[in-house]
């Protein structure tokens, strides 16, 4: 699913919380865009970031990085 960052850190609790989640009950956040209709999800960077890396959301530009 194509998501796009709305760019904005604000404080919050996470929608995704992974396993890897940093505000399962509040911390920095940010909210994507996704589908359908732009809907806002709020998401820590460690679940966007984990999301991203299992391959669920797409950032379009976005390149992954490789862990050592």
């Amino acid at each position: 699913m194509k998501v796009e960052p709305s760019g904005v850190v604000m404080r919050g609790i996470c929608s995704i919380q992974t396993d890897q989640c940093t505000a399962k009950e509040g911390g920095p956040i940010t909210a994507v865009w996704g589908p359908p209709g732009r809907t806002q999800i709020n998401v820590c960077r460690a679940c966007l970031d984990e999301k991203i890396r299992i391959g669920e959301w797409e950032v379009e530009g976005a390149r992954l990085r490789q862990h050592a």
